[in-house]
């Protein structure tokens, strides 16, 4: 019976320090969880949802279209813009060239009868000089040729400088106002095409459509989230430690972490340690933790791609 009792009792000091030895190999180990910073696709302005091109739990590329919103409008000042800046471009080319082809055309027609009914003019006067000598023509008449000869001349030197002002470019200011016109306009297409392209919402990034708020027909208020998005890269791991495990933790060093239903763990960096101490951590998920001032450490998995979930309960080991 002695050595009965021996045995058990040996026995039951070897399950208690195994017991202790787990209960502090557990107590060392750090509790945590996996956290997300999420990405809300918005838009600018009030719009009408036309469609919405993804589904929950889909997996985006960066560049993939999200949602296309209403932009019968923003077509319309597109088109508007680009005839505008059609317009002024035009204006631009015809004060750097002159006058067209046809006006020139039909100012020339206009001098070379002005300069014939000017020769025929000055032909007249010349005889009724004569005549008036020999008493053929009154003195009136002779004064009335002479005014019609000037008046036939006077009509050449005005067609003449028409000529020649219509065959000369504009004037260096008018050029100059018209180029900034023309830049004006540009910049009213370049606006418009950006407002269109707005209308299609992307994602930035490789991402996990984490939820729809919007769907299509509804009408979406300004900056009101209509998807949220998790990239893969915003995913970590979060945990809190006490005072005086804070400086045994420096940025970048590497922490091991287990992950319910793993078998194996992961290897993480320690990417930041918070400046100030909390109370206590948002989440407790056992009762031994029960430590009132603690700081918050975060920590990004070493291998990209690891499958990690926000919310999932974690143990961090130093």
């Amino acid at each position: 019976m002695k050595l009965f009792s021996h045995k058990m009792t040996a026995i039951y000091c070897m399950a208690l320090v195994f017991i202790t030895g787990c209960r502090d190999e557990n107590k060392k180990n750090l509790q945590g969880y996996i956290e997300g910073e999420f990405v809300y696709i918005s838009s600018e302005s009030s719009a009408l949802i036309s469609k919405v091109m993804v589904k929950r739990g889909q997996n985006v590329a960066a560049g993939q279209t999200l949602i296309v919103l209403d932009d019968d409008y923003e077509k319309k000042q597109v088109e508007i813009a680009n005839q505008t800046h059609a317009g002024e471009v035009s204006t631009l080319a015809d004060l750097g060239k002159g006058g067209r082809d046809a006006e020139l055309d039909i100012l020339k027609a206009q001098l070379s009868q002005a300069q014939h009914d000017a020769e025929v003019s000055r032909s007249k006067f010349s005889r009724y000089q004569k005549l008036q000598s020999k008493g053929y023509v009154s003195e009136l008449e002779l004064e009335q040729s002479e005014a019609d000869n000037k008046m036939k001349w006077d009509r050449v030197q005005e067609l003449t400088s028409q000529l020649k002002n219509k065959s000369l470019p504009s004037r260096a200011d008018q050029i100059e106002a018209q180029k900034a016109r023309v830049e004006s306009s540009l910049l009213q297409v370049k606006q418009s095409q950006i407002a269109l392209n707005k209308r299609i919402l992307r994602s930035a990034a490789s991402a996990k459509v984490y939820d729809i708020m919007y769907h299509t027909g509804e009408v979406a208020s300004p900056g009101a989230p209509l998807i949220s998005l998790l990239p893969e890269d915003t995913i970590k791991i979060r945990f809190f430690v006490r005072n005086p495990q804070l400086y045994k933790i420096t940025q970048g060093m590497q922490i091991t972490v287990k992950i319910e239903g793993r078998e194996e763990p992961i290897a993480a960096e320690v990417t930041y340690i918070s400046p100030k101490a909390e109370f206590t951590p948002p989440v407790i998920f056992t009762s031994a933790h029960k430590e009132r001032m603690v700081f918050m450490i975060e920590a990004m998995p070493i291998e990209p791609g690891e499958k990690l979930h926000p919310g999932q309960p974690v143990e961090v080991i130093l």
